[in-house]
């Protein structure tokens, strides 16, 4: 049996839909994809990555948000169909006026803690899609499994460099003025 294609939603329409949905969706061009909750453990690192940046940016022009926040990706130069719309477990704006009360535009650091069900998108189609972004200067990979980080920052010149990161790893967070380290990340995860 042939299933009917599905309709593509334009970009308010699934804005106005995800405001009275049960579950969370992400959006790709034109369609949405519903998410899969959480472990203890992804919930743990998002929470202490969060609280760490929350705290670095008190005093500065910078808002934290974790997992509940939206990131619209190609706001103005892309059709609906090119467009998407994805949930950062962990996402930091600095200097950018509030322009939208449902989902920001211009991240400075974007977190995705890995999962068995998320890894091959957070690793592939969010990285591609996260390092176009002009205001990003770091993405951090962080496995739930193990203490390792994947790293990606934006260098001088504009290009992205990545390293992975275990044991005692120290990551700068540039728009932040501040750092991270490993121990931080993982602090009572795996207690």
């Amino acid at each position: 049996m042939v299933r009917p294609a599905l309709k593509p939603l334009s970009v308010a329409e699934y804005l106005e839909t995800e405001q009275a949905s049960t579950v969370r969706r992400e959006y790709v061009g034109g369609q949405v994809y519903a998410m899969a909750g959480a472990s203890q453990r992804h919930s743990r690192i998002s929470g202490n990555i969060f609280a760490l940046c929350w705290q670095m940016a008190r005093g500065k022009n910078c808002r934290v948000h974790q997992e509940g926040m939206r990131l619209l990706i190609g706001e103005n130069e892309r059709s609906d169909t090119e467009k998407a719309i994805y949930y950062p477990d962990v996402m930091v704006v600095c200097s950018k006026p509030i322009t939208n009360d449902y989902y920001e535009t211009e991240p400075c650091i974007l977190v995705e803690v890995l999962s068995p069900t998320t890894l091959a998108i957070d690793l592939r189609e969010k990285k591609l899609e996260y390092t176009r972004l002009p205001s990003l200067q770091t993405y951090l990979m962080v496995d739930q499994d193990s203490l390792l980080v994947r790293h990606a920052w934006r260098d001088a010149e504009g290009c992205w460099q990545e390293q992975d990161l275990a044991g005692d790893g120290v990551i700068p967070l540039p728009c932040l003025e501040s750092q991270i380290t490993l121990p931080q990340i993982y602090q009572d995860v795996f207690a």
